[in-house]
């Protein structure tokens, strides 16, 4: 006997959660959610120094004018982005090798750590600038410079392959 009610409890408890299930999920809007493209993913190294030699220019004035109260919002957390976006999209093995590129890469971080030094106002802050431009200069080499370094590994084995 006390099965038979044990098996209606858990039929009836079923049941119920499900048709609670359903009205949670139920829109009574009629509105459908907007469902929008996933954002296009680069693993062109090239894409991605373009981008940090903008960024860098846009941004440095606040870092070399010392505005504090922008340094955070406005440099810090876009080269981190910028830099992280890169890690994680861009492998040697890719379309298109990394090469000098990351040069740039270097850059966007020297930025970064450049503009913590400033709101620190760390005793360092100097140095900092130098390793920034020092770094910067070596990516406007290397955007513009792209054939040392900077080659798609299909063009090379189609220079191998007519090589042979």
């Amino acid at each position: 006997m006390w099965m038979f009610k044990t098996r209606q409890f858990v039929v009836a408890t079923v049941l119920g959660s499900s048709l609670l299930l359903q009205a949670c999920g139920s829109d009574q809007s009629g509105e459908k959610p907007e469902i929008k493209p996933a954002p296009k993913l680069t693993n062109d190294a090239t894409a991605y120094a373009e981008a940090a030699w903008k960024l860098m220019n846009e941004v440095e004035p606040y870092v070399y004018r010392k505005q504090r109260n922008l340094i955070e919002d406005n440099v810090r957390k876009p080269a981190r982005q910028l830099s992280t976006e890169w890690r994680i999209n861009v492998k040697m093995t890719d379309s298109v090798t990394e090469g000098k590129y990351a040069l740039c890469r270097k850059a966007l971080t020297s930025l970064e750590i450049w503009a913590r030094a400033t709101l620190e106002s760390s005793a360092t802050v100097s140095q900092k600038q130098a390793d920034y431009e020092r770094d910067k200069q070596q990516c406007a080499d290397a955007i513009a410079h792209p054939e040392l370094g900077n080659t798609d590994p299909k063009q090379k084995g189609n220079a191998i392959a007519t090589a042979s």
